[in-house]
Formats: structure tokens, sequence, C-alpha cells
């Protein structure tokens, strides 16, 4: 974990739980606790006609998590990025044991949390102002590899994969199915990967 005042030391949550959490080196250090996508989830919501507001959308991105994933949604934190240009949002959920509970051990430790991300999420916040409006962009981890379609600036669809280490399908091909699935081409996308694994999807 960095020491330096101005940078947040990183506290990864796996599939397994997160790694263990060590004191921070004086109080008010800055953490992030960026959360695996095998633990993390994803959809694409329509927007709804006539949509009232911001309760009326945290409700339907909550029965929407319930009617795809089966589980309640009152144990995960559901986040939705409504840009007022797009007609498809992507959604996010992240437990809640992570998204609250953590971030308060964090702070019993002396620890000041910033933010709670899951890793496509954060990556992708990092490289969005350098992508195209046509862009299959992929986060080739250790743990996972997740590519999210997007269309004329539209997401169009995101689905997480075994690992490129451990599939038995190479980059193109889990492209080529996922862009199968959003009735897309994959001639109309610029592919863009980043990651620890990036290396092997090229």
């Amino acid at each position: 974990m960095s020491l330096r005042k101005t940078e947040a030391a990183i506290l990864h949550v796996t599939r397994s739980g997160p790694r263990p959490l060590q004191k921070a080196p004086r109080h008010g250090a800055l953490l992030d606790i960026l959360v695996t996508d095998r633990v993390a989830r994803y959809w694409i919501l329509e927007r709804p006609p006539g949509l009232a507001g911001t309760a009326e959308l945290d409700l339907l991105a909550a029965e929407r998590f319930a009617a795809i994933y089966g589980d309640d949604p009152a144990d995960w934190t559901i986040r939705v990025d409504p840009a007022p240009w797009s007609e498809r949002w992507l959604v996010c959920a992240i437990p809640l044991r992570y998204a609250t509970e953590l971030p308060r051990t964090a702070a019993a430790e002396g620890w000041r949390v910033r933010q709670v991300q899951s890793r496509y999420i954060r990556e992708f916040n990092r490289c969005c102002r350098h992508l195209d409006a046509n862009t299959a962009f992929c986060v080739a981890a250790r743990e996972c590899t997740t590519i999210g379609l997007i269309v004329q600036g539209q997401w169009r669809g995101i689905r997480v994969h075994p690992p490129l280490t451990h599939s038995s399908a190479g980059f193109d091909t889990l492209l080529q199915r996922d862009c199968r699935q959003a009735d897309l081409s994959t001639a109309v996308l610029r592919p863009v990967v980043v990651g620890s694994l990036r290396a092997m999807a090229n």
C-alpha cells in the first residue's frame, strides 16, 4: 500500500474476499477499494419513457437486478450512470458488505475511503475520454475478462468471462460471441484492451 500523502492505497477485493487490511500508516490516509469483476455484476438498462426522477430510476434498476440475477437487491449497492444523452445506461452492482461495511472497517483502522469501485468501472473511467464512439472496451485481468460494447456512444452489452489464461477461447472469439449476442458486427468496433493480461488479447 502506498505511503504517499497525495496517493490512495488500493485494497483489492477478490472472489474469495478482501485481501488483508493493514492499519493506516497515518490517520486519514486515502484508500480505494477495488472490487473484482468476478464479484461485481453488470447489465445494460434502457432508458424508460417518462422517467420521473432518480427514485424511480433506482427502483427500476433494483427490479431489473432481481429479475436478471434472482438475488435480493437490498444486499447490493446498485449504481447507474444515467448520462442524459444516452438511451442505454451501464449499471454496476457491488455487494453491500464491500460497498458499505468494508469502508467502515477501514475507517476503524484509520483509513479515509475515497471510493469503492469495480475494476471495469475504474478502468473505463480512466480511459473513456480517449475512446471512439464505437468501441469494444475490455479489461483483461487475472481473475476475469470483461468486455463492454459501445456503439455510437451507447452501451449495447457487457459480459464477464473467465480470464484469458483459463479460457478455451481467445479474445477475438469472445468478442465475436458478445457481438453476436448483441446483434452487432465486430467490424464496427475498435477493440481497446487494458489490464495485466492485455498482451494475450493481441
